[in-house]
């Protein structure tokens, strides 16, 4: 299934031309992209036009990999794609995401971290095919596969607009108990962002942004070129203008501070927020993301900022750092989630499967926490099929929360699939999912043996 779209689906992408194309801006509304194998048409929003223009170019079935071509689909997502005719490699951007792929290679790089593919990207009659699944889930859309129908959807939800507070401090103080720990980050590309839900996410804490008044561009973060913004500032030791948050940070007792490191520092913008708001007799503890610096050289300004906070040891992840890593921080730091209502042990589940009955531990994630509250309307019964001779899948009925990472899985784990697709693995296999439990003290074979080799029935419970 996590490689549905490479099997059934592991779309591959036609890039056009090899100059820059696409919109300049991302769209903010909701996107839908459908496309049907054998037709030369596609629907971007209900809006019929030509996939290929003037070429006739169609999806098609290959290898039992359906192939379609990525310009007209980058372009209707509000992205840019370019090509480097030297090093043979396509770069595709989109908001604050780039993705390069090497024709040949199955390393790429989402965000300048790599990844392995499933298929590497080949060259097909003058045309250069990606992996549409990668690509689409490195932006942050959905795709799906309608067998029925051959049907190809790729979709986005409208983002929220937000509207800043009038003031930082909201109108009523949260409950004392439920407001222990509050991530605080800054994220000029996205990268920080990603490790700081993961962080909120461990720490069963509270997320806010600080967000700067003027926006930093590419250009103003361009640091080999002497006067860009970030240099500027960096020199001058500037404190831009930040927005009110969210949330009120004083009424916090612990604050999780990420931010990216420039030139081995904290940014301007986390500056300003630890100057501007009352942080003395509360613990700080940050983390950051960063190409190769590590994060202590910041840690003296924060300290020199906040002389009455206790300032922790900091921490250096990525958007693909692990739980278990965030919380080995956590804990050597004496981190305490005590108090805190949405720390609780989430409860276990049951699985039957025709006369044998399982018992699975669930994750700590806002997937599994959303599946148990799920189970407690009343148990779940869902179809599966096997696929790939190591999983059964099949779809909840609902789409959940997703905590996407890469997992190497063992027989027994229970994974979330795109959101909406219930798996139970009986085998191994390395994929971005998220993990939603695991079976309790059943071996490969016991689980073989009771999954069978065809479709099943499976009736989850609370235990």
């Amino acid at each position: 299934m996590k490689k549905m779209l490479s099997s059934l689906l592991s779309i591959v992408i036609l890039l056009g031309l090899v100059l820059a194309v696409g919109a300049s801006e991302p769209a903010q509304g909701g996107m839908e992209i459908v496309l049907y194998l054998g037709n030369p048409m596609m629907t971007v929003n209900g809006v019929e036009e030509e996939i290929d223009p003037g070429r006739g170019t169609v999806p098609v079935l290959q290898d039992g990999r359906t192939l379609v071509p990525v310009r007209a689909i980058v372009e209707a997502m509000g992205g840019t794609v370019t090509w480097e005719e030297s090093t043979q490699t396509a770069t595709l951007t989109y908001a604050d995401n780039e993705i390069r792929l090497t024709l040949g290679m199955y390393t790429a790089y989402l965000n300048d971290v790599a990844h392995t593919l499933d298929v590497a990207p080949v060259s097909i009659n003058d045309r250069t095919m990606l992996p549409i699944r990668f690509v689409a889930e490195g932006f942050q859309f959905d795709v799906s596969w309608e067998e029925a129908q051959q049907c190809i959807t790729i979709t986005k939800a409208a983002e929220p607009q937000e509207t800043p507070s009038a003031t930082p401090v909201p109108e009523e103080q949260p409950d004392e108990s439920d407001t222990a720990a509050l991530v605080v980050y800054f994220s000029a590309t996205g990268n920080t962002r990603a490790l700081a839900e993961k962080v909120a996410e461990a720490a069963a804490a509270d997320l806010a942004e600080i967000v700067p008044e003027e926006p930093y561009t590419s250009e103003d973060l361009n640091y080999n070129v002497a006067d860009s913004r970030a240099n500027q500032e960096l020199d001058a030791d500037a404190r831009p203008a930040i927005e009110p948050m969210a949330e009120n940070p004083e009424a916090y007792d612990v604050i999780l501070l990420g931010y990216p490191i420039w030139f081995g520092e904290c940014p301007p913008p986390v500056r300003t927020f630890l100057e501007e708001y009352a942080l003395s007799g509360k613990t700080i503890m940050p983390f950051c993301t960063s190409g190769s610096t590590g994060i202590s050289g910041s840690l003296a300004l924060i300290r020199e900022l906040c002389p009455q906070s206790t300032v922790t040891e900091g921490f250096r992840g990525t958007a693909s750092t692990t739980n278990a890593q965030i919380e080995a921080w956590l804990t050597e730091n004496d981190f305490s989630m005590a108090g805190r209502a949405d720390a609780e042990e989430p409860s276990g589940i049951t699985l039957q499967i025709g006369e044998t009955v399982f018992t699975a531990t669930l994750a700590e994630n806002s997937s599994a926490e959303a599946l148990r509250d799920l189970l407690a309307q009343g148990p779940l019964t869902i179809e599966m099929s096997d696929y790939g001779n190591f999983e059964k899948v099949g779809s909840l009925g609902t789409s959940l929360p997703r905590n996407d990472e890469e997992i190497t899985t063992e027989p027994g784990d229970l994974i979330l699939y795109q959101g909406n697709s219930f798996v139970i693995y009986y085998d191994t296999n390395t994929w971005n999912f998220t993990r939603l439990g695991k079976i309790q003290d059943v071996t490969q074979e016991e689980l073989r043996e009771v999954l069978g080799s065809g479709d099943v029935t499976v009736t989850l419970s609370l235990a």
